[in-house]
């Protein structure tokens, strides 16, 4: 038996308390690699976990560990480990499969009550000094990548999304008699989290024109970031979205990632024909949300008439955080600063209750050093 212990931030699901603990120090299987987490990243959705105290915490424990964005080195790894070395820089992946997935695919497991999310559904987080894991669920990274590690997750679920789009959208016909030579799908972004700024920044290195929606002032630090991949960035809080649709607007894919059920909704229409709406984001509350009225009849004839397509996309697997490493190390040699900038603090462990204060305005992925 393991006596030693690790420090870990856990809250209690039935009341919402946060709190240090001792906790033991995992045991090591042999198809297991133990992982030093040096940062973890505690999200909008990590905070709302926090607050919403149905949470599901792993069987067996009273507590959940937060925190599902992190990044760590190796220093052991269990006899049937060949694919790492101690030493490697390391990302985990959020959702675990029930260890009977055949392709492995646990991002697209069609059901939901044999599934785990770490640190946000009956699995514990990285919000603790080390981790077990089996090596499926880690992704190296070279270290140049160290201090915007934490942006390889919210990346991922944009590399997700735009391939899933993509795949629909082979069917288009971009070699239309009435396109222009130059003719580029016009692309959408809605939502300012770090998913939909990651979301830009990915779509930045293909040949599309990108507009983002957001609801912050020009001169926002978010909304700043967009003027150096060249994106049109429009604000819809000084602007009805209406009068963005009577001026023309028409997006060939849409990927929402407000989670905002009546934005979607007033989204929609911006859809061209045989276009896509990717939807990135779950509403903040599933069961008390608005009731919204809508014209289906409109709302249905214009998408079977438009060859229109919604789908959702969440939780990416472990191929779409593998092809984020390539296009995070592109993106840091032509945005480094600017991807730096999006970890806008950092604080110890012991300082924990400092990231749940802060002002949504003012920050936009806060962390926590475990070193």
């Amino acid at each position: 038996m393991n006596s030693q212990t690790i420090k870990a931030l856990t809250v209690t699901p039935a009341t919402g308390d946060l709190a240090i603990r001792d906790i033991p120090m995992p045991e090591l299987e042999a198809d297991e690699i133990l992982v030093r987490i040096t940062r973890v990243g505690l999200t909008r959705r990590d905070r709302l976990v926090l607050r919403n105290h149905q949470t599901a915490a792993p069987d067996g424990s009273d507590y959940l560990i937060p925190g599902h964005t992190a990044v760590g080195k190796i220093v052991e790894m269990g006899p049937l480990v060949k694919e790492f070395e101690v030493g490697d820089l390391v990302v985990p992946t959020i959702r675990r499969d029930c260890n009977k997935c055949i392709d492995l695919r646990s991002d697209l497991c069609p059901h939901p009550d044999r599934y785990t999310d770490s640190g946000l559904l009956r699995a514990h987080g990285f919000a603790r000094e080390f981790i077990a894991i089996k090596g499926r669920y880690l992704v190296k990274i070279p270290r140049e990548l160290e201090d915007v590690a934490l942006l390889l997750a919210p990346l991922s679920v944009a590399e997700k999304a735009h391939r899933e789009a993509v795949e629909i959208l082979q069917r288009y016909n971009f070699y239309c008699y009435y396109n222009d030579e130059s003719f580029s799908p016009h692309t959408l972004v809605t939502g300012m989290g770090p998913v939909g700024i990651m979301t830009a920044f990915l779509l930045s290195l293909y040949n599309y024109r990108l507009t983002v929606f957001g609801r912050r002032e020009s001169d926002d630090i978010r909304s700043r970031l967009f003027e150096s991949m060249d994106a049109e960035y429009l604000n819809t809080s000084r602007v009805p979205l209406e009068r963005f649709e009577n001026a023309g607007y028409s997006f060939n894919h849409i990927f929402d990632t407000t989670g905002d059920p009546s934005y979607i909704l007033r989204t929609i229409p911006f859809m061209a024909y045989n276009g896509i709406m990717v939807l990135m984001a779950l509403p903040e509350n599933m069961t008390e949300g608005p009731t919204l009225e809508i014209n289906a009849g409109f709302l249905f004839s214009r998408m079977v008439a438009g060859n229109q397509v919604i789908i959702g996309s969440i939780k990416s697997g472990k191929d779409a955080f593998e092809s984020s490493v390539k296009h995070l190390t592109e993106l840091n040699d032509l945005f480094g600063q600017e991807l730096s900038s999006l970890i806008t603090h950092v604080y110890s462990l012991e300082d924990y209750q400092k990231v749940f204060d802060l002002d949504s305005r003012e920050t936009i992925l806060p962390a926590i050093d475990l070193t």
